[in-house]
């Protein structure tokens, strides 16, 4: 005889249901359930507690101890972006209450990056300090895009990272003295607006975002 728990991780509850198999092959017999508040983001080792605590409460249904549970069975909890799944998702882009999401193949840089989102011929006009997030359409030779923000850092503006049309976010990062997420291969560019806040997130490589991955917060 074996009792399993199976474990179901979503973005705003987490459920547990326990049952009793006797013999291999044979139906399972339900024992007890719960239905407890998901902990942090969906995907990550935040859940942890949340599991426990459904376990705990879906035992107690059942009238036995988590110590009498023989296996558990956690289902895949992939992060979701916009009923998009975020498993393969490398970098992301949040603007307003709009969440972009996208797996190119090249992303410059790495990290999280938070400000307003410049034009990148608008950064003479940018005050010192100025958290910002720099729009560089198609046309703009990366040489001459990466010496733009190199000259906007040196006056002291504060360049979180950028969205890039064409695909050189790696040639662009590769240009600038400190390293920053630059979120390329953006065709609907134009769709960013401009001076609004925004988040970009570009991941290490082989890795998925982490922060910018849960659209209810």
């Amino acid at each position: 005889m074996s009792i399993i728990a199976g474990i179901d991780v979503g973005n705003s509850t987490t459920e547990v249901a326990i049952a009793e198999i006797s013999s291999a092959g044979s139906k399972p017999h339900f024992l007890g359930s719960s239905r407890v508040s998901t902990t942090g983001i969906k995907g990550t080792l935040s859940n942890i507690p949340g599991i426990v605590y459904g376990l705990e409460d879906a035992a107690k249904a059942a009238g036995i101890e988590v110590s009498d549970i023989n296996l558990a069975l956690l289902n895949e909890a992939t992060p979701v972006i916009g009923d998009i799944a975020m498993e393969t998702i490398t970098e992301t882009i949040i603007t307003e209450s709009t969440m972009i999401g996208h797996n190119p193949g090249s992303p410059g840089g790495i990290g999280i990056g938070v400000g307003v989102t410049t034009h990148i011929n608008d950064l003479i006009n940018v005050k010192r300090g100025e958290k910002i997030i720099v729009i560089v359409p198609k046309g703009h030779d990366f040489e001459i895009a990466a010496s733009m923000i190199r000259r906007a850092l040196e006056f002291g503006v504060d360049v979180q990272g950028g969205i890039i049309q064409s695909d050189d976010g790696v040639l662009i990062a590769n240009r600038i003295p400190k390293i920053l997420p630059f979120v390329d291969e953006v065709q609907l560019i134009d769709h960013v607006p401009l001076n609004m806040l925004a988040a970009v997130e570009v991941a290490a490589k082989g890795q998925v975002i982490r922060q910018l991955s849960n659209p209810y917060g």
